[in-house]
């Protein structure tokens, strides 16, 4: 995969056409699933529903306002219930979203607030929770939108975008240098280019109404991310979220530079002073 290429084409489609999904498209994402990396050691299973009756039974019980927006097909990421398996479900989810998107196909995060009443209308047998739901298919084409794409202050373009386009926080304001009072420098005379594409494609993974609630500090060969909560952004949604900006960082990041661990969700021994704001939580590092 050109992962930049993949994040950046990527939008959240929410109108597709009556179109199934082929059965060989299902057994390819059901592969890649199985053997996709995860944060952490944790039970997962993907599962995929495509009956032509499934939009009309997840209606009124996922998606934003229980609009499931009557795609073909939806995946279906269970997981057991520990410590951090929902950023680790957004991790996966996004990789899968990025596979569609190779693969032609279009897709938007469902949020699932109530976990058994979803397995219950999909007639899903299973003790592990619904950790993230993904609408999938052929997306109809939306109209084009102009579209300002900022890498680094030296580096701005524009480009014509088609899709479900909402304003997102520029990438400048995602990231600092060693701690929360030093943004983080993106001209090319400073910036190590790699991570200014991981920290571009991070602003660009999909955020519940784009709230992005998540900051990235830079330290040397360190990052740390740091995370909030708000009022308006379910705490579920919030770290699905999460997870899918870790996931496309570490994937430009990794596709760069070779031997990059995975991302650390221990952070307890973790003492320096970021000058965070007391909103704002420490929750992973990653070593470069």
């Amino acid at each position: 995969m050109n992962y930049l290429e993949l994040i950046e084409k990527r939008n959240s489609i929410r109108d597709f056409l009556k179109k199934p999904v082929e059965q060989a498209k299902l057994d390819e994402i059901t592969g890649f699933f199985n053997s996709a990396q995860k944060l952490f050691d944790v039970n997962t299973k993907v599962l995929i529903a495509a009956k032509e009756d499934t939009a009309q039974r997840l209606s009124g019980v996922a998606g934003y306002r229980g609009n499931a927006f009557n795609a073909p097909a939806y995946l279906v990421i269970l997981s057991e219930n520990k410590d951090n398996y929902l950023v680790n479900a957004g991790f996966m989810a996004e990789h899968i979203i990025l596979k569609l998107e190779e693969m032609g196909l279009s897709s938007c995060f469902l949020t699932c607030d109530d976990s058994e009443m979803v397995k219950k209308v999909l007639l899903i047998e299973s003790d592990m929770d619904i950790a993230a739901m993904v609408a999938f298919g052929y997306g109809k084409k939306e109209k084009d939108t102009t579209k300002l794409n900022i890498h680094s202050p030296s580096n701005v373009s524009i480009s014509s975008k088609s899709g479900h386009i909402a304003p997102k926080i520029a990438v400048t304001a995602l990231a600092f240098d060693s701690d929360f009072d030093t943004p983080y420098n993106f001209d090319d005379e400073y910036a190590d280019p790699v991570i200014a594409d991981a920290l571009y494609a991070a602003s660009l993974s999909p955020s519940f109404l784009n709230h992005q609630n998540y900051r990235f500090v830079i330290n040397g060969t360190h990052v740390y991310l740091f995370n909030k909560f708000d009022e308006v952004v379910t705490k579920n949604d919030n770290l699905l979220g999460l997870g899918a900006a870790m996931l496309n960082f570490h994937m430009i990041l990794s596709s760069k530079y070779s031997g990059i661990g995975n991302w650390s969700l221990d952070v307890s021994n973790i003492k320096h002073d970021f000058k965070n704001p007391i909103d704002y939580t420490l929750v992973a590092a990653l070593d470069i």
